[in-house]
């Protein structure tokens, strides 16, 4: 019951912390700080898919105190620097606070997954939402972190790099999930073999640390699926 209601909050956080946020909407939070609208219509809607994925309606407390700390926490990170140490605190914060509501909850009521959804399917909806915007953010961040710079020919393509990055990870995280370990060994083989021609250092390096990065996100999502199917 705690798991599956844990797992249906981080969901709701995930598709509107990403799914429904747009780099417009960073940027003004930024750049506005606590005046920018971002902040109070991102936490509308915090609250409004926090309480639809609880299906009680007596959860709209718990969605308000979700919405609220939520609102906080990005206040806080509005002010602090683009940088990955952030990121991951403001996430941790969050999954934090939906893991102690989530606790107070079932600790007062009962709750059941609504329409019998097994539980594998929500974490997997989790992982692959994981897999892609949340993990883009995080490894760009990472490389920034350690200054494995970018190569000039690829920062107009971008976009193309993180769609590349995106589908990697989501047949790693299905190789994974099925347990097919040699079809994740072909998948990294191959990806070897396209850039062992390449002579240029700086993409080498960039690539290769973006790749490793994203392999371990990925492996990761595919283990925390299985071990709740379990």
């Amino acid at each position: 019951m705690l798991v599956e209601l844990f797992l249906c909050l981080l969901l709701a956080h995930l598709i509107a912390d990403f799914a429904l946020q747009t780099s417009k909407s960073c940027k003004s939070k930024r750049e506005k700080k606590w005046r920018s609208g971002s902040h109070y219509m991102h936490s509308a809607i915090v609250f409004v898919l926090s309480w639809l994925v609880s299906f009680r309606v007596e959860f709209w407390w718990c969605a308000l105190v979700i919405a609220v700390s939520h609102f906080a926490v990005d206040i806080w990170k509005s002010y602090r620097e683009d940088k990955v140490k952030w990121f991951v605190a403001d996430q941790l914060l969050h999954i934090v606070i939906l893991a102690l509501v989530a606790c107070l909850w079932c600790r007062c009521n009962d709750w059941s997954v609504p329409f019998g959804i097994p539980t594998k399917y929500i974490a997997l909806a989790v992982a692959v939402i994981v897999c892609w915007k949340p993990a883009n953010i995080f490894i760009k961040l990472m490389l920034k972190h350690y200054s494995v710079n970018m190569p000039e020919e690829k920062s107009s393509g971008f976009n193309a790099g993180a769609l590349i990055g995106n589908i990697e990870r989501w047949l790693i995280l299905a190789f994974v999930i099925m347990q097919r370990y040699e079809a994740l060994g072909l998948l990294i083989a191959a990806k070897s073999i396209i850039r062992f021609g390449d002579k240029e250092t700086a993409k080498t390096e960039y690539v290769l640390a973006g790749t490793l990065m994203s392999i371990f996100i990925a492996v990761m999502a595919g283990l925390l699926v299985t071990m709740v199917a379990v």
